[in-house]
């Protein structure tokens, strides 16, 4: 099958981007379909396939030390998926070939063949399991940061039946690639409720500040939504998935905009910054860069709450003096599991299926600009450069 391969070695004669570096790591090529790890897993033909920023992130060659050990090379990248069944394991009930399917990619205990659960897998936290480098899987959290399972940029990858959600007709096939990022966010506001008619603040309006409006206003229509975004045609979508407020960071005073909505004193630092003297109880960081979370720190009231929905690793010039000075929790969300709402316990995915379903969230606004394998380069630069492609997703269309 034809894959785009992330492995340790170099194109020969090929001068990376300075925006990309780890282009020089990828290569289209033909690889085998993937092996069922297990009789319960199913191989599915993957239609379209998202560029996530953590995606990025890895050909940037940012620095994450801490995530080292779940990162093996080579591995077909890609787990924003969406795709048909091409093939079931005996042992997987319940789905045809040709079926339309959501993915959660997630790679824990039960992926591994672990028959004991870790404590994180049996609460319903598989995206943190204990055992994520370990098992009959290589190492890695989700498919296609796992050498064994294949990823959404290539033509096949296998997946476990359990974590396989049949689609209904109503939601169509843009809608369905967006539902990975989309439970990423769902996942966060679930754990991290917004109250009746609370002001809370996404910061940043790429896919995942988008999906984050989009999660809040699903979850609790009463909350007003401030979203703090770079780009006009950011600000166009938020509005359009409900946001009450846009923030343009370009022209506004980000932290005196939100004392202003938030109806609090704003001090001025000796550093150049603002501290609000109140400010809101929720803030959501998407973009989680130095600036962003000085920010979001700051913004954020006596023990009020900043979930950090990026990839902060070694975020530089990071002003921590919030974290005690207002008793705030800093609190970090990566994927998705089983969150309990209202009483009812449920995977996010299904949960994230329902709510398009019903349309209390419309994800049709956001139609992700597509491309071919064999135009992987210029798809992954378009991707790092929204300034100048005015572009929130761009994906893979198999």
């Amino acid at each position: 099958m034809k894959a785009i391969l992330f492995s340790t070695e170099r194109q020969p004669g090929y001068t990376a981007p300075d925006l990309l570096p780890g282009l020089a790591h990828l290569r289209l090529t033909d690889v085998p379909t993937p092996d069922l790890p297990a009789e319960n897993w199913v191989v599915i033909k993957s239609k379209i396939a998202g560029i996530c920023g953590s995606d990025l992130g890895f050909l940037q060659e940012k620095p994450m030390p801490a995530a080292a050990p779940y990162f093996q090379l080579p591995v077909i990248p890609g787990h924003e998926l969406f795709g048909e069944v091409a093939a079931l394991g005996k042992k997987a009930r319940g789905l045809h070939v040709g079926q339309r399917v959501s993915i959660d990619p997630t790679l824990g205990c039960k992926e591994r063949g672990f028959k004991t659960l870790c404590p994180q897998c049996h609460q319903g936290n598989p995206g943190i399991c204990e055992h994520l480098a370990e098992g009959c899987l290589r190492p890695g959290i989700l498919i296609g940061i796992c050498g064994d399972t294949g990823g959404g940029w290539g033509e096949y990858f296998v997946a476990a039946r359990h974590r396989l959600f049949p689609l209904p007709d109503t939601i169509d096939d843009d809608e369905a690639s967006l539902l990975e990022p989309f439970s990423v966010c769902l996942r966060a506001v679930l754990n991290n409720l917004p109250q009746r008619k609370e002001l809370v603040v996404v910061i940043g309006a790429g896919t995942i500040g988008l999906m984050n409006v989009a999660a809040l206003k699903a979850v609790e229509p009463s909350c007003r939504v401030a979203c703090v975004a770079k780009y006009p045609f950011q600000a166009k979508l938020a509005q359009k998935l409900g946001a009450d407020y846009i923030i343009d960071s370009q022209k506004e005073d980000v932290m005196e905009r939100v004392g202003e909505l938030a109806d609090t004193k704003v001090r001025k630092l000796s550093d150049g910054g603002a501290l609000l003297a109140g400010g809101v109880r929720l803030v959501y960081d998407t973009v989680t860069s130095g600036t962003t979370i000085n920010q979001s720190l700051r913004m954020t009231r006596g023990q009020g709450v900043v979930v950090i929905l990026g990839l902060a690793a070694l975020p530089e010039g990071v002003d921590w003096t919030p974290i005690w000075l207002k008793e705030v929790k800093v609190i970090g969300s990566l994927t998705y599991g089983a969150e309990v709402f209202r009483g009812k316990r449920a995977d996010t995915f299904a949960r994230a299926i329902d709510l398009l379903t019903r349309r209390r969230a419309d994800l049709s606004v956001i139609r992700p600009r597509k491309y071919p394998l064999e135009q992987y380069e210029t798809a992954l630069l378009e991707a790092a450069s929204k300034k100048t492609s005015g572009v929130v997703k761009v994906s893979f269309a198999l």
